[in-house]
């Protein structure tokens, strides 16, 4: 079973462990302090927006453990968990670009200090979140999808908290109606694919259980 957080927000302890990670992620990739700073600003607004019931900074840290678990299989970890704190950057609701609107914000901030490859790295891991399929075939793309969907074999307890928080993350654009309606294409669409998760680890360790919950949440509705 997967380890995860769904809650509204995070500790202080848990908040000044991000912003230090920020940091030194930003250092590392040899950012002037005072704009890292003013980047995680930037990215702290956004994560802690009162709409954000699921995709915000607990969804971040959850991503950032499994980096860690997984950071020796990760063959760009730096870049790798960039397009982390970058990936959801943007999220609005009834809008069907957020994906690409989170990559244009990351290319756009990092484009002084990240050379062509290093850019197209980062626009391909955040765009191959959307739809959940990679842009490319390699190891980085299947571990980051993976990632961004452990939750789904999360616990059935934490598995029923994240379902709740995407609602109340949809109630402020879409009747209830509506949204069971979208929610039952989206969650069908898994079930129809061969795989939901596309490294071998998270396949062996995961699938089943992702498809269970996905299963039980189908039936609940």
């Amino acid at each position: 079973m997967i380890n995860l957080l769904v809650q509204k927000g995070l500790r202080l302890e848990q908040e000044n462990v991000l912003n230090d990670r920020f940091l030194t992620l930003c250092q590392r990739l040899q950012l002037p302090a005072s704009q890292a700073k003013k980047y995680y600003q930037e990215l702290y607004v956004l994560y802690t927006d009162s709409d954000r019931h699921y995709h915000n900074l607990a969804h971040i840290l959850n991503l950032l453990t499994l980096l860690d678990e997984y950071r020796k299989e990760v063959e760009e970890p730096l870049l790798f968990e960039l397009a982390i704190w970058y990936h959801d950057a943007i999220y609005k609701a009834k809008a069907k670009d957020n994906e690409l609107q989170s990559a244009i914000l990351a290319r756009k901030l990092f484009e002084p200090y990240l050379d062509t490859a290093s850019l197209s790295y980062l626009n391909m891991l955040i765009m191959s979140t959307e739809g959940h399929f990679p842009r490319q075939e390699n190891s980085d793309a299947y571990l980051f999808l993976d990632f961004d969907l452990a939750i789904l074999a999360a616990a059935p307890s934490v598995y029923n908290l994240y379902s709740e928080a995407i609602w109340q993350e949809y109630k402020i654009a879409y009747l209830k109606l509506l949204y069971k309606i979208g929610r039952k294409k989206v969650l069908k669409n898994f079930l129809t694919r061969d795989k939901i998760y596309f490294s071998p680890d998270f396949f062996a360790k995961y699938e089943a259980k992702a498809r269970q919950n996905i299963r039980q949440e189908l039936n609940g509705k």
